[in-house]
């Protein structure tokens, strides 16, 4: 081999490694990019996931509360509805009675 082809086959070796080195060197800037990118996309995933967590937590705190209000309601409906009808019965009872007593003294002949 000549030295002239000597020195051209070392250019094309260095040449070669050159593209090599370019080749691993966008590799890695390409897989460090796709990295970022998948911590980013996660990062944003844990902020969306918290977020709905928390708009969760928050809705079943509306959803008890709500049916509490209403077994409250319920409770005193409930409550005035018996009160309601106790007095009907004391006051048919009541009448009931004055009745009783009215016939029992125009049978006996009290009021004559």
């Amino acid at each position: 081999m000549t030295p002239e082809q000597e020195n051209l086959l070392f250019e094309s070796i260095g040449s070669i490694k050159a593209s090599q080195e370019a080749i691993l060197n966008s590799v890695a800037e390409i897989k460090a990019d796709i990295h970022h990118s998948i911590e980013k996309s996660e990062a944003r995933q844990k902020v969306v996931t918290d977020a709905l967590k928390e708009d969760l937590k928050a809705s079943e705190l509306r959803q008890i509360a709500a049916i509490n209000k209403h077994d409250d309601r319920l409770t005193k409906v409930e409550e005035k509805l018996t009160n309601q009808r106790i007095k009907v019965a004391t006051m048919g009872g009541a009448a009931g009675l004055t009745v009783s007593l009215i016939a029992y003294a125009v049978k006996n002949g009290i009021w004559n």
